[in-house]
């Protein structure tokens, strides 16, 4: 009898896994990618003899601990960017669950605890720099795509919000003030509030334009961000929660496609950095770029940007001998 009971629950997880890979994903590589992360929370029931619907908590901290003591396809641990990505899309799929009615034992796990259990992935990367022509081809790639995903984009290369703060902004943190458009930003990481202006700062210490890409690229943010909240009025710009969600997979999706499409890596990430090198370029003081991108040590910025940062100063230098 249990085992019936156990096998129909199986059956029912994976027919709700193939809905929500149809539903939330467009590519066949996309949904088989996301099932094969899944297959490992199926892994992890087997081998605990629970049911996907009754998890809870430490269930949860459990399949975290396990996880880490897994070997993927090469026979050796997996690694801390395997874990982040399983992790994230399992989370995914109980936030779908969730609509349907079901128990999502994420819910109610604290932050705090949510944030240990994700691993430090290290990257000594240095932060990506967009030029004019790579700004172009991705734009106008994204002006073809839905238009919640250009605007979300446009919005973080004008100010160098997170993905998170950018979905999380409602028309009332959004300020005119003349020609300045200002948003502020109250889910920020750490909980830090802040108020950052809206464009990529184009203009040297003399005032010369140093790109008219950059300039046309603020002039759009702006007035699709104004569209926006004209439209919406009150709440946030990007719909409920159900929507923000649906939004931050297009998103994804569309990157991915964009990528593959013109042959440039590009994560939505990369579009923060972007503000943050273009800002050092035009010589803006780095307590103020660490301001609107909502560090909370100048520290913070002076090491993510530091490669960055070296290569103005040589190539300065460089332009003097």
């Amino acid at each position: 009898m249990e085992q019936m009971v156990e096998n129909t629950a199986m059956d029912e997880l994976d027919a709700l896994i193939d809905d929500f890979v149809s539903i939330n994903y467009n590519t066949e590589v996309a949904r088989k990618n996301v099932k094969y992360y899944l297959v490992w929370l199926k892994r992890f029931l087997q081998a605990t003899g629970k049911d996907f619907r009754y998890l809870t908590q430490q269930d949860i901290i459990r399949f975290r601990r396990w996880i880490g003591q897994q070997k993927g396809r090469n026979n050796k641990p997996l690694s801390a960017k395997t874990i982040r990505q399983l992790l994230s899309f399992i989370k995914s799929f109980y936030d779908f669950l969730e609509s349907l009615g079901y128990n999502n034992p994420f819910k109610e796990l604290p932050t705090v605890m949510r944030k240990k259990l994700v691993p430090r992935v290290k990257s000594d990367k240095v932060p990506r720099e967009f030029n004019d022509d790579e700004l172009k081809a991705i734009f106008e790639y994204l002006k073809k795509a839905n238009r919640d995903v250009l605007l979300a984009c446009l919005i973080s290369y004008a100010t160098g919000a997170r993905l998170n703060e950018v979905l999380n902004l409602k028309a009332e943190d959004v300020i005119v003030r003349g020609d300045k458009v200002l948003i502020i930003i109250r889910a920020g990481k750490g909980l830090r509030e802040r108020i950052s202006i809206v464009g990529v700062p184009v203009k040297d210490g003399n005032g010369e334009v140093l790109s008219d890409t950059l300039a046309m690229l603020n002039k759009l943010a702006k007035e699709m961000l104004l569209e926006r909240v004209k439209k919406v009025k009150k709440g946030y710009l990007f719909g409920d929660e159900v929507k923000r969600n649906r939004v931050r997979k297009n998103i994804q999706q569309t990157l991915y496609r964009l990528s593959r499409r013109l042959g440039i890596e590009v994560h939505f990430h990369n579009f923060r950095s972007n503000w943050g090198a273009k800002a050092l370029a035009a010589g803006v003081p780095l307590e103020y770029v660490s301001h609107q991108l909502g560090h909370k040590y100048t520290s913070t910025t002076e090491k993510y940007y530091a490669q960055v940062k070296d290569e103005y100063v040589i190539e300065f230098i460089h332009s003097l001998i």
